[in-house]
């Protein structure tokens, strides 16, 4: 038996070297950047969703997740990596945590301030990413909180995290290829090649076995349909089709829009969704 498998020199190396995980994808890919041109709309649009009734039961399902192992809320003190405009920050605070955002982008940073005050929560903001913070700066928290964040997709910034952490890390991943049903229908149309991200959820949970951390799991599959015009199947495509490696000219571009018009018209049906997996790390 080869007793690499067992190290935790192994994991890591094998994680940072895969040229395929979600953080590496997203840089390759220009996206996720808050200074890339079309940030300031995607920030928007992402505003305008956090609060709506179905993001409300998913932020509620995934603290509820949480407080199935630790129990309350009430009293922590929280560290939310990658808070953006406050989508769990809020719902926190209005629980009674004391709640420190970190998010990177000014624009998202604006809109978490603008929404505490509209929510009448008290939230400490720090507009500053988690990679370039120091430790001394972040202070101790009960529980260091990561959901979907591309700040923590290493080894290195989950450790990073621990070491902030007095009692819990929750941390969430890809744990399987994202789905897209109008990407599939695309690339089977042009006979092109899709290249699926590596979950980054299969090497945290090895190297937290191997480095024996106490911690519980869970790995679900979640999808939603929506119905979009041409447009913004059009205005979108290029991002969707950057996260699989596929770029298309023009005149691509082109015969895809005649496609999706002379099959589905102007209205659309999108599924979108995946694997996605949550960690609760006991400190």
């Amino acid at each position: 038996m080869n007793d690499k498998i067992f190290s935790n020199q192994f994991w890591e190396s094998a994680w940072e070297n895969d040229d395929n995980t979600q953080d590496k994808r997203m840089k390759r890919a220009g996206l996720g950047n808050p200074h890339a041109p079309g940030f300031e709309q995607w920030a928007k649009n992402f505003n305008n969703h956090s609060f709506t009734e179905e993001s409300q039961r998913r932020t509620q399902r995934i603290m509820n997740w949480i407080e199935t192992q630790i129990g309350t809320f009430k009293g922590l003190s929280i560290l939310d990596i990658g808070s953006a405009s406050g989508v769990f920050s809020i719902p926190f605070a209005k629980s009674g945590a004391h709640v420190t955002s970190l998010e990177p982008s000014p624009i998202l940073h604006e809109m978490l301030q603008h929404n505490a005050q509209q929510y009448d929560v008290t939230i400490e903001t720090l507009n500053e990413s988690f990679e370039e913070a120091s430790i001394d700066n972040l202070g101790k928290h009960d529980l260091v909180f990561a959901s979907m964040c591309p700040a923590v997709t290493t080894w290195a910034s989950v450790n990073k995290a621990i070491n902030v952490a007095e009692k819990y890390v929750y941390v969430s991943l890809i744990a399987g290829p994202k789905e897209n049903s109008i990407v599939d229908e695309i690339t089977a149309f042009l006979g092109v090649e899709s290249k699926p991200m590596t979950a980054d959820m299969y090497y945290l949970l090895q190297l937290l076995y191997v480095n024996e951390y106490t911690y519980e799991t869970l790995i679900e599959r979640h999808t939603q349909q929506n119905q979009k015009t041409i447009d913004e199947i059009m205005t979108q495509l290029l991002s969707w089709l950057k996260e699989v490696e596929v770029e298309l000219d023009d005149n691509q571009l082109a015969t895809v829009k005649q496609y999706l018009q002379d099959k589905y018209g102007e209205e659309i049906p999108v599924e979108t969704g995946g694997k996605f997996g949550k960690v609760l790390i006991y400190v």
